[in-house]
């Protein structure tokens, strides 16, 4: 008993190898999304787009972003993670070497498009394949350490990414990026060929029915429309608005209005995403403490979530009106990262509160909605941009935007989003009276 105990709290060698893989794919999915961020004044300058063109670039990746995101989860239940990553990755890999031919903007265009249809299900299918690995007092810091691959894998990249782009042009990195997610697919098929979906499930199964037998089996459009996933969803909206004017128009503001250097320019673009990978790290570990001493998804997860996205707010608003380059580019780089806690905690929080039948679906429901402040962020921006004043001035009103965003949807997290253990009481009674007959 005492060693079953500590295999289901333990994180297992064959889970660990699991979670190495799925942070490597999300560094390569955030290197191909950032490669556009980088790259957005040389190729503006080679296809003399305007900058709300510039925008819709930005918006179109995320257009097919949601679809694909619920469709892949669907997929993943039906034939396995390992194989709907595995096609994934591939489409990444084939998109980043058709980009190299692009000389029109619709060409761009499309594929942004096909390429965010590819990437749509990558952080859900990560997710959801890392948690069935974890116990659940370690989900937070588990699935922080594949979700850090994301902003790690943008500052570990962004140098070498940037110093390709100014020296051998843009296209370059699209190259390289493609190479590299070719050798990933290889290593994936290779390494997680072992283990099967069946044992997947079956942990899953005995985690679920150990730990959470208050969660009863509900009808999944109970769980799409209950008040805690809408807010969550909404949450992680907001996160993505900023998280996307952050990858495609952040680069761009330190350039042209900042007045950066080359040199200055390949150390600042990682700064952002240096601190995201610090913050998770951090707060999920201070989660998974509170969590693990409470038992409670409230006093563990969503106490942590809502005031580090308000902290995101006030860092954005402060970060506009400041004139000194320094503090200016650090407080905004604290505003996307505070503003990317959701990513890690959205999806632990989920887990607490949605039954086990339903974390695939609403894994990919929860990406979804998300990232449709992907398609709505970077064109607002665009738009701002465009028609301000002055430039800078339509970056400061966006990054007001991102800061009324946090603030609203992370307070209303953290006063309303709350278990329903007590309701669910009737349908668990049912469920085992049916049992028993």
């Amino acid at each position: 008993m005492n060693q079953n105990e500590e295999k289901k709290r333990g994180i297992s060698q064959k889970a660990w190898m699991i979670i190495l893989l799925l942070f490597l794919l999300t560094v390569i999915s955030n290197a191909d999304k950032a490669i556009i961020g980088f790259a957005s004044v040389s190729i503006m300058d080679e296809l003399g787009l305007t900058a709300e063109q510039w925008g819709i670039v930005g918006s179109v990746f995320f257009l097919l972003y949601s679809v694909s995101a619920i469709l892949g989860g669907s997929l993943a239940d039906r034939f396995g993670t390992r194989i709907v990553i595995a096609c994934m990755a591939a489409v990444w890999a084939v998109l980043q070497f058709s980009t190299i031919f692009v000389t029109s903007f619709t060409y761009l265009l499309v594929t942004r498009i096909i390429l965010g249809a590819g990437e749509g299900p990558s952080y859900s299918l990560a997710m959801t394949a890392a948690s069935k690995w974890l116990p659940k007092e370690k989900l937070g810091l588990g699935l922080t350490l594949v979700s850090i691959g994301g902003p790690l894998g943008v500052a570990l990249t962004a140098p070498i990414l940037m110093h390709l782009i100014l020296s051998y042009g843009w296209r370059s990195a699209f190259i390289v990026t493609g190479i590299v997610g070719l050798i990933w697919i290889v290593f994936w098929l290779w390494l997680a060929k072992e283990k099967t979906d069946s044992e997947n499930e079956s942990s899953v199964e005995k985690n679920a029915s150990n730990v959470s037998p208050s969660l009863p089996e509900t009808k999944f459009s109970s769980v799409l429309l209950s008040k805690n996933f809408i807010l969550i969803a909404l949450c992680g909206f907001s996160t993505y608005w900023s998280f996307t004017i952050g990858l495609n128009w952040l680069p761009n503001y330190f350039e042209n209005i900042r007045q950066l250097s080359e040199d200055q320019l390949k150390i600042v673009v990682s700064l952002p995403w240096v601190l995201i990978t610090i913050s998770q790290i951090v707060f999920s570990a201070i989660s998974d403490r509170f969590y693990h001493k409470t038992q409670n998804v409230v006093k563990g997860r969503v106490f942590i979530l809502g005031p580090v996205m308000l902290a995101g707010a006030a860092s954005y608003f402060l970060g506009t009106i400041i004139s000194s380059n320094f503090i200016a580019i650090t407080l905004l780089s604290l505003g996307l990262t505070f503003g990317c806690i959701t990513l890690v905690l959205g999806p632990a929080i989920l887990v607490d509160l949605v039954s086990s039948q339903h974390q695939g679906k609403i894994q990919g429901w929860f990406m979804a909605l998300t990232s449709l402040g992907g398609i709505v962020g970077p064109y607002v921006t665009g738009v701002l941009i465009e028609n301000s004043s002055n430039p800078a001035s339509g970056f400061h009103y966006s990054f007001q935007i991102c800061a009324l965003l946090l603030l609203i949807f992370g307070g209303l997290v953290w006063v309303a989003v709350r278990p329903k253990k007590f309701e669910n009481t009737s349908n668990v009674l049912s469920t085992k009276e049916v049992q028993a007959k």
